[in-house]
């Protein structure tokens, strides 16, 4: 920043302040994306917006985007802010609307922000600068990044593990100094000597004057962002959560009268919980996790229950087929003679049929695995789901299912795989599903078309 920008940035000299009037020293008018005439090289960094008009003025309350802060938005009189950024040491304000590409140079027109965004901005800033204060400070912990999002904050430090973080101690440090309300002060070098601080982080190398944030005789940041003037306006600082982020730990965080906006929110939907389980807010893990363990045995009991029956229809239709199926001795005596185990051969290829009407896919994988249990094939087409599933007994020469089934599959516009004894697939509609399971009805009762695709 150059001396004279200082003065141009009402930001710095009062970030409460939401109005300002200024005078309009430049514009660039852009039309359209598609202007083949558009020559205006802000144009290449500001955001593109049909029928947009960049403003330079000659001074501005719009904080432009930098340093892990959002840029301001707003209006300029009737006419919508869309985008503040600095380019070349400049602050070029994005405007829509008819009003904006009316204005001329040597105009003055009125700058209003939104109040609340700014507000925001400002408390969540601080609060990083604190927190990432007491994380240098008291854990040797160094901030290499910063994000300010609309709904939480993120700061990426040099922790390894976040598990080895104490993240309630680490919050309470932060309140401490924010109950204290020590005042929050701004340097410019120069004047001032930016050697004579002990800056948390490398000043800028290509700024003519650096602005150096301090909290108090605690910390010296050199920074461009908008902050409150003391700690107490801070209110209020909530760390989120902790994850692994390349290496690194990244740090959730909100803070201000967003944090307290959260936390509301939160509580009330705690409270609506604990009301379902019957529980108190401060009992209402305890109670859930209690549920967690009575659902599980439920659980458990249903998919066991669920078996049984699968296994008692598998076994009902086993038997209808058999009484289907013409005997051994009749198979013989129509043969002329006697063919030990005729029975066993005529019913090794029996395959077992299911359509489930209003059953999902979990229930036909349950059918098809215990007729496989027993030694049978079997499909079953969950009609619901338009889903088929089928199974072969782990011994029997059936061909490899993953193999055998696929061409099957796709012809009917169905998409899925499996294993050597394991197949599912799903499709668009229900009559495809019905034609597939003939299809393979007849190869795994056949053997047809197996080939290759056998096992082993």
């Amino acid at each position: 920043m150059n001396a004279e920008a200082r003065n141009e940035r009402i930001f710095y000299q009062d970030p409460s302040r939401t109005e300002f009037d200024a005078k309009v020293l430049e514009i660039a008018h852009v039309e359209s994306d598609t202007d083949s005439n558009e020559t205006a090289a802000v144009d290449d960094v500001l955001s593109p917006i049909e029928a947009r008009v960049h403003i330079r003025f000659d001074a501005t309350i719009f904080y432009p985007e930098g340093g892990g802060q959002p840029p301001d938005l707003g209006w300029i009189g009737t006419s919508q802010v869309v985008d503040v950024q600095e380019i070349d040491g400049d602050v070029w304000h994005t405007v829509t609307g008819e009003g904006a590409k009316s204005l001329r140079v040597g105009d003055t027109v009125h700058l209003r922000i939104d109040g609340k965004r700014r507000h925001y901005h400002t408390q969540q800033h601080t609060g990083q600068h604190l927190l990432s204060a007491v994380l240098e400070q008291d854990y040797d912990i160094h901030t290499l990044s910063f994000h300010l999002g609309e709904e939480y904050c993120t700061i990426d430090v040099s922790a390894k593990n976040p598990a080895e973080l104490s993240l309630g101690e680490i919050e309470a440090k932060v309140e401490a100094w924010i109950a204290s309300d020590v005042p929050v002060r701004v340097h410019y070098c120069p004047p001032e000597d930016v050697s004579s601080f002990r800056l948390r982080k490398r000043p800028p190398v290509d700024e003519a004057v650096i602005r150096v944030v301090e909290i108090d005789e605690y910390d010296w940041s050199p920074c461009g962002g908008t902050h409150v003037e003391r700690t107490g306006q801070i209110r209020v600082l909530k760390i989120l959560s902790a994850e692994r982020y390349k290496g690194t730990t990244r740090l959730y965080f909100v803070a201000g009268a967003h944090a307290i906006e959260v936390l509301a929110r939160v509580y009330e939907e705690a409270r609506r919980a604990a009301l379902l389980l019957s529980a108190g807010v401060e009992n209402l893990a305890a109670r859930v996790a209690e549920s967690i363990e009575k659902a599980a045995l439920l659980d458990r009991k249903c998919k066991r229950y669920a078996q049984q029956s699968a296994d008692n229809a598998v076994a009902l239709a086993a038997e209808r087929l058999a009484m289907e199926k013409p005997s051994a001795k009749s198979l013989a005596a129509n043969a002329g003679s006697e063919v030990p185990g005729a029975a066993t051969a005529a019913s090794a290829r029996d395959v077992l049929v299911f359509e489930l009407e209003d059953e999902d896919a979990d229930r036909a994988t349950a059918l098809a695995r215990a007729a496989a249990a027993i030694g049978r094939a079997a499909l079953a087409l969950s009609a619901p789901e338009m889903t088929v599933v089928a199974q072969t007994p782990a011994s029997g020469d059936f061909p490899a299912l993953a193999t055998a089934l696929k061409p099957t599959m796709a012809r009917f516009g169905g998409r899925g795989g499996g294993s050597l004894t394991f197949f599912r697939a799903n499709f668009q509609t229900l009559d495809e599903a019905r034609r597939f399971v003939e299809c393979v009805k007849d190869l795994l009762r056949d053997g047809t078309a197996a080939g290759a695709s056998k096992r082993g």
